[in-house]
Order: structure tokens, then sequence, then C-alpha cells
């Protein structure tokens, strides 16, 4: 029996559907590397999954989107709603990356608030921590995305809002498109 490239390909590729929603944290670290284990385990080669997120931490964004981006496995990553801050980082961890035509990403510095009293030294430690993070994302950032120099400069001052056209536009997403898992197929929630 001759088989086709095609036929070939749809028996080696094992696709499966996730969902990942909620803050970037340590939480979120640990049930991502959980459902990689699994992912690992059930010899799929390709992660469409679905990013609902309105941002957290740098630093457990940096950690997923290093360690997603590295991994031997075809991440797909979908925006059908808003994926914020420190998440939109995670969301350039996918190889190819889609949104639904009324999503919104958000994307801006880093900020944080110093308690009432702090010392000079230590409000000197947080901006020092502060640019460290913007240089790291930024670096991403510019890795993936060709934003022209007024959304740059909207982005140095203040919030940068692209909708899925301009996201299109930049490149953040090859396509818009819904995330839609095939009828019958399993839907993980990360």
């Amino acid at each position: 029996m001759n088989t086709t490239q095609s036929e070939t390909q749809n028996n080696t590729e094992q696709h499966g559907y996730f969902t990942l929603s909620g803050d970037v944290n340590s939480d979120m670290v640990r049930r991502v590397f959980n459902a990689v284990a699994d992912i690992t385990e059930d010899k799929l080669t390709t992660a469409h999954i679905l990013i609902q997120s309105n941002g957290g931490y740098v630093s457990d964004g940096i950690c997923l989107y290093n360690f997603l981006s590295k991994l031997p496995l075809d991440i797909v990553t979908y925006n059908a709603g808003a994926v914020a801050s420190i998440a939109v980082t995670l969301f350039l961890a996918g190889r190819r990356r889609h949104a639904s035509d009324t999503a919104r990403f958000m994307v801006h510095k880093s900020h944080a608030t110093a308690s009432p009293g702090s010392r000079p030294d230590a409000l000197s430690i947080i901006v020092e921590g502060l640019r460290a993070d913007d240089m790291r994302t930024e670096r991403i950032l510019r890795g993936h995305v060709n934003l022209t120099e007024e959304q740059w400069q909207v982005h140095a001052y203040s919030d940068l809002h692209l909708t899925a056209d301009q996201a299109l536009e930049v490149g953040m997403i090859e396509s818009i498109r819904d995330f839609a898992p095939p009828k019958g197929r399993r839907l993980t929630n990360i």
C-alpha cells in the first residue's frame, strides 16, 4: 500500500489542544512544566495553546518563554481575547502565533510600587531591577516584532495596545485565526 507524504505526516504528527489562563506567576510555571511532561509522555508533536492573561511577574514570563521556545515541540499560541504585559512575552514563545479578529495585545514597560517611606537606596534598587527587566523583555520583543518608530515611542512612555490587525502588520502573529480544536479532540486546561 502506498502512503502519500501527507498521510505519513498526519500519522506521525500528534496535536494536543490546551487553554492557559491566569496570572503569569510561579503557579503558572508549575502548571506549564507539568503539562509539558504530560505532552511529552503522550508523544505529542504539536501543542496548540490558547492564552488568556493580563500579565504577572517578568521572571516567570521569561522562564516560560525560554522553556517553551526551546522545546523540541511545535508550540502554536493563540489569543482569543487579551494577552497583556509579560503574557505577551509568553505568547511569543509560539513558533506559530494567531489571534482572533477581536483579540487585543497590551505591551508596556515594567512597573512596581515602593512602600511608603522607602529609603532612596531601596528605590534605586527597584529602579535598576525594572530597567533590567525591561531590557530582557525588549530583547525578546525586538526578536519577534517589527514595531514602527511611533509604536516604540508609545511603548517607551505608555501602554501600547495592538489590535489583531496591527499585530499582524508588525509580525506578532502570522494570521488572524480563531482557536478551534477539531471536533472530538480533547481540550485540556493547563
